[in-house]
């Protein structure tokens, strides 16, 4: 029915379909990890010496529960010891749903608070987000 050629012809075709899949969605739930905004710990503001601390809001992976009408990204807030992408500090995956159109320019309107107790980030939309000073002093 089978002869050796056809079953190693089958099998290599599943093998290449196998890895082609893993290739795409690899590339599919990459992480832009896309600094949008940021901003830097005041000099006048002292934690634990090991400053300047950043907040910074940056794109994550493919956010695909409204696929096929649309795709968006994830982001989080971070607040860490790296400026640029992060790698290590507190993070919070943060929606800013209802998305707004460009989310660089609704960004600029934000303000961020640099306190003694922590950080506070106010967005133009009205949410308020208070991250506490011992959840990223130290690179946490």
């Amino acid at each position: 029915m089978f002869n050796r050629k056809g079953i190693l012809k089958v099998f290599l075709l599943v093998l290449i379909s196998f890895i082609l899949a893993f290739v795409i969605l690899y590339f599919l739930h990459r992480p832009s990890l896309t600094v949008v905004a940021e901003w830097k710990q005041p000099a006048e503001i002292k934690y634990d010496g090991r400053g300047p601390y950043y907040m910074s809001v940056v794109e994550t992976d493919l956010n695909w529960r409204g696929f096929p009408l649309y795709v968006d990204r994830h982001h989080i807030i971070y607040v860490g010891r790296e400026s640029g992408t992060p790698t290590y500090g507190h993070m919070l995956e943060y929606s800013f749903y209802p998305f707004p159109d460009d989310l660089k320019d609704f960004l600029k309107k934000a303000t961020v608070e640099w306190t003694a107790e922590g950080v506070n980030l106010t967005l133009p939309s009205g949410h308020k987000l208070f991250v506490p000073k011992r959840m990223f002093i130290g690179g946490r």
